[in-house]
């Protein structure tokens, strides 16, 4: 026969019961909306099928794509790729007032070369000046500085200038009075027997890029007569700051003979400008 256990009786001492107080959690307050990008894992490798996969992921996965199970690496990632792409941010240049917003792949090209608002140094020698207005920059400070007859003097041009140019000058300035450009007829030094003459633009191609620019440099010798002549024709280069550098190319090779016993040669020099329409 089975014996049962009687069960124990409840003490009671007469006190009232405690009620037994079950704490719930508080319920969470609701984190403020993160900004987009914070603290966000980058992708930051991929597979050779352009699956790309984050910093977290990368060390969960073992080095094997989540997708393929190709093997994780530094390999181009596609999609971070295609993002970037389809960027816009502003021109570095936007408290100059450039009001652009470019996508990355343009972004370089339009700060270096097309940007209006870029500033430009001037090339003048112990001048510091770099601004947005270095045509009137060098107008104001720099053209009244020296007389018509010095060899350094600033030149004011519609579509052409007469130019004197002197052996030991590295450049002429040449301001452009109705496109407000600047100009420098260049004077290298690194041509055995004479002379290698160009022209350089200080400042942006042109509105968008569309805008074409050409030279002409035509340099006579033997006084009125003329008797030596020639001519060089070509595009010309833009840039924000002249550091004493040449064109290796596109240049009018001038020989010792052509120049004077004071060591000068004229030169005239033609700049025009062109639309070029896109197709």
């Amino acid at each position: 026969m089975e014996k049962k256990s009687a069960a124990k009786p409840m003490e009671n001492s007469g006190a009232p019961k405690k009620a037994r107080i079950v704490t719930k959690p508080a319920a969470a307050t609701k984190a403020p909306p993160r900004e987009e990008g914070q603290d966000a894992k980058t992708i930051q490798a991929g597979c050779k099928n352009g699956h790309g996969a984050c910093e977290r992921c990368c060390s969960r996965l073992k080095g094997a794509c989540y997708c393929c199970r190709e093997p994780i690496g530094d390999i181009r990632c596609l999609p971070l790729e295609k993002l970037i792409a389809g960027m816009a941010m502003p021109c570095a240049f936007a408290r100059n007032g450039c009001t652009r917003r470019l996508k990355f792949a343009e972004k370089r090209i339009h700060e270096a070369l097309l940007c209006p608002h870029a500033p430009c140094a001037c090339p003048v020698k112990g001048c510091a000046y770099s601004g947005v207005n270095l045509h009137d920059h060098i107008r104001d400070a720099h053209a009244a500085a020296a007389g018509a007859g010095d060899s350094a003097a600033v030149l004011s041009f519609v579509r052409s200038t007469p130019v004197t140019l002197h052996r030991g000058t590295p450049f002429r300035v040449l301001l452009h009075t109705v496109d407000a450009r600047v100009f420098l007829r260049l004077n290298g030094r690194d041509v055995p027997g004479g002379r290698s003459l160009s022209v350089v633009c200080l400042g942006p191609r042109g509105p968008a890029g569309n805008q074409a620019l050409e030279y002409k440099v035509e340099v006579s010798a033997g006084g009125a007569a003329a008797t030596l002549s020639m001519s060089a024709s070509g595009p010309v280069p833009c840039t924000r700051r002249w550091a004493g550098h040449y064109p290796t190319d596109g240049f009018l090779f001038v020989p010792d003979a052509y120049w004077s016993s004071t060591g000068s040669v004229s030169v005239t020099v033609k700049v025009r400008s062109w639309t070029v329409h896109k197709v």
